[in-house]
């Protein structure tokens, strides 16, 4: 399968971090199509045009309510949240941040709600709710068709499978990664109010 190496390689990251990655997580990567956006380009589009001052932020006060982090690995910027409202997975914030880009994005809570989703020149193209194939919607789910594969083969199986193969799919098409290491490194981050 295309996603399995990676897929295991994501279990054990949320195995190590069961303790606060079980409970959320909201994960976006950004491919624009013209080269990589800088980190003040990609929060003005997830603001709407506002351009908060970026601080560089690690340990606790990282993961605070409110609190994007940001990083740039080759042309993906990723926008991470562990705690809090996820700001990307509205539509407004995804049609800016996919204008001219490819978007993958990421989250669950821990009320289980949870989603994957690809949105591409201001379009949410699919998204997959639940991380469930069958619930699949979007303008052209079509695109997604190997992805949906591949959450379909864990769909039913134990945490963390889903999210981990939805992690996968968001690395091997963007090439952005999370290791078990990037959660104890300092990041630059943006303390986000909530959308209005």
């Amino acid at each position: 399968m295309e996603f399995q190496h990676l897929t295991r390689h994501y279990e054990t990251v949320l195995r190590a971090r069961s303790a606060w990655l079980g409970e959320g997580l909201a994960w976006t990567a950004v491919l624009p199509v013209g080269g990589p956006l800088s980190l003040e380009e990609t929060v003005s589009r997830l603001v709407g045009g506002e351009r908060p001052p970026l601080v560089e932020m690690e340990d606790e006060e990282a993961y605070e309510e409110g609190t994007v982090l940001l990083e740039r690995t080759g042309n993906a910027t990723m926008i991470v949240q562990t705690f809090g409202k996820n700001h990307v997975w509205e539509s407004d914030a995804l049609g800016r941040l996919s204008a001219n880009a490819r978007v993958w994005h990421l989250a669950w809570e821990v009320t289980r709600n949870s989603r994957l989703i690809h949105a591409a020149h201001g379009q949410v193209l699919a998204e997959v709710p639940h991380l469930d194939p069958a619930d699949v919607r979007g303008e052209d789910p079509a695109a997604i068709e190997a992805e949906l594969a591949a959450l379909g083969s864990v769909v039913d199986a134990p945490w963390p499978a889903s999210q981990a193969m939805a992690m996968a799919i968001v690395e091997g098409r963007t090439g952005a990664r999370l290791d078990q290491d990037w959660f104890e490194r300092p990041h630059p981050a943006v303390v986000v109010g909530e959308p209005e």
